[in-house]
């Protein structure tokens, strides 16, 4: 692991597969829907439409957000194990797993990240950069 690489190094591999995600799913999603084309690996869930300050909603139809999921066991060719819901929410395993939020703005084609912070994980960080890395390998054989 190149010790100089940060998560920031990592976006564009995740921007990659919410992307194709997104150009796959279902048209009108949503909140948990993953009709779209997942990478091996790699759980991603619609989580939502954003803040729309006049109508006071979460209906912003040109701002999307997605969770991307990825296991520790992600390279083992199993099947991503399913997550446990509680009546509002699934329940994030931070133990097995890391989740990233990443934000579309349809209007101006542009991704926002948010980078996975303290509690977000007990995933060794160098761990999970390895994983993405070899994740991208994996599902675009490069």
């Amino acid at each position: 692991m190149d010790p100089n690489r940060e998560l920031s190094d990592y976006y564009p591999t995740i921007e990659k597969w919410v992307r194709d995600f997104f150009e796959t799913m279902n048209p009108e999603p949503e909140i948990g829907d993953r009709s779209g084309n997942e990478p091996l690996g790699v759980k991603i869930i619609f989580d939502g439409y954003g803040y729309n300050e006049e109508t006071d909603e979460q209906d912003d139809l040109n701002t999307l957000s997605f969770a991307v999921f990825i296991h520790k066991d992600s390279l083992n060719g199993k099947e991503f194990p399913e997550h446990e819901f509680t009546p509002w929410a699934l329940i994030h395993r931070t133990k097995e797993e890391v989740c990233f939020h990443a934000i579309y703005d349809v209007k101006d084609d542009l991704f926002d990240m948010n980078p996975f912070e303290e509690g977000d994980t007990k995933l060794d960080h160098d761990y999970v950069y390895q994983l993405i890395r070899d994740l991208e390998l994996e599902n675009y054989k490069m």
